[in-house]
């Protein structure tokens, strides 16, 4: 089976909880896979033993469009419109969607995929499986059921953009859904790398399958740290897209020490940029401040997090039963936010509510050894593991 696997440009879209792993595991199985993306993944792809196919042009737009100014009221409906129109252009504005289906065709008709596997924002993906007429798999999200919701006004802008790109390039089938959120759709598989507890009470389409994941195992804790044994560790992060928060690192910062934890400050860039310099000195001064961590050998001593909701992080998290706390900040964020109150391994704190007073009230209640958050962590992070991780995927696309 020959497998041909799409992402956007970022580090975050080869993870969703075990994406690029599941390539890694079919190439492992002797099928031929190729990853393709932008130039800014083929690191993390090629070190993944994954073969890799860079493109100019996967269709995502970034940097993202400007931010929005502020909203008058926090339901102004004029900024909520806006707001999804912003994310609709992302990845799904019509000429840069129609230069990735060009670039991604003449890749696919040299490679002769069997199938083709992409995360959810790559609408270039579908459109290319239905020129080919092969089966196409979306790993990352769920397929849920059509509804309304603040984006089904989006629906005839998303349409009338589908509808001209599948004439365009005489595509068939179909990859998208009919009303609600306008997403990519597969017909055949959507592979989550979370669970039925994740996703409790969410309608969902048949053909979603949950894969759950667990640990890479037996790795040693990080040295260099302090013992977690004399301080608790409080992991802080915004990942490494939509970092720049002074206010929130160095609040979370301060409720961590607030209630005798260690906060390991991770900040997803260079602790020496001069943007970070302005405001690390507002830090407590035990803060221990990195650029990235290596979750599997710093999560198995880590107490609880504070984090921005990333797919890569939650998932670590969870898979190493460390009750959290999510504050999202952009992008699919608020999803991951919703999992964690859904499954009861954590809290969901707004951003626009982040003091040090609110996040040290949400800690107290998830640090304690017998916490209902802390259970909860650590049932559902056996359910993740019996369920089968990248493995389990790669049985399920070679089934396709």
């Amino acid at each position: 089976m020959r497998i041909l696997c799409c992402s956007a440009q970022l580090p975050g879209h080869l993870d969703w909880g075990g994406y690029l792993l599941t390539a890694a595991e079919l190439q492992r199985r002797g099928h031929p896979v190729l990853w393709a993306s932008g130039a800014a993944v083929r690191e993390a792809v090629v070190q993944a033993g994954v073969a890799f196919q860079g493109l100019t042009e996967t269709g995502w737009r970034w940097p993202p469009p400007p931010p929005l100014p502020a909203p008058t009221t926090p339901a102004d409906p004029v900024w909520q419109a806006q707001r999804a129109m912003r994310a609709l252009d992302q990845w799904l504005d019509e000429a840069r969607v129609a230069d990735a289906v060009a670039e991604l065709l003449a890749v696919a008709k040299e490679f002769r995929p069997d199938v083709i596997v992409t995360e959810t924002f790559v609408a270039a993906a579908g459109i290319v499986a239905g020129c080919l007429a092969v089966p196409l798999v979306v790993a990352g999200w769920p397929a849920i059921r059509p509804g309304g919701g603040a984006h089904a006004t989006l629906v005839p802008t998303a349409r009338g953009r589908l509808d001209r790109l599948l004439a365009r390039f005489g595509a068939q089938g179909t990859f998208w859904t009919q009303s609600g959120p306008p997403a990519l759709l597969s017909p055949r598989l959507h592979l989550t790398y979370w669970s039925p507890s994740w996703y409790a009470g969410v309608p969902l389409q048949p053909q979603t399958q949950h894969v759950g994941g667990s640990t890479a195992g037996n790795k040693p804790i990080d040295a260099t740290l302090p013992s977690a044994e004399e301080q608790p560790w409080a992991l802080i992060t915004l990942g490494t897209s939509f970092n720049d928060d002074p206010a929130f690192f160095v609040a979370a910062a301060h409720a961590a020490k607030s209630l005798g934890c260690l906060p390991i400050v991770v900040l997803g860039r260079s602790a020496a940029a001069a943007s970070v310099e302005q405001w690390a000195g507002r830090l407590p001064r035990t803060a221990v401040v990195r650029a990235r961590v290596e979750f599997d050998a710093v999560l198995p001593a880590t107490a609880v997090a504070i984090h921005h909701g990333g797919a890569g992080t939650t998932h670590a998290l969870v898979t190493h039963g460390v009750p959290q706390i999510v504050v999202p900040h952009a992008a699919d964020q608020i999803h991951q936010a919703l999992g964690v109150t859904r499954s009861g391994v954590g809290v969901h704190i707004a951003a626009k509510q982040v003091t040090v007073d609110t996040l040290a009230a949400a800690l107290a209640t998830l640090l304690p050894d017998f916490s209902d958050c802390r259970r909860r962590a650590q049932a559902v992070q056996a359910e993740f593991a019996a369920l089968g991780g990248a493995a389990r995927a790669a049985d399920l696309i070679e089934l396709t």
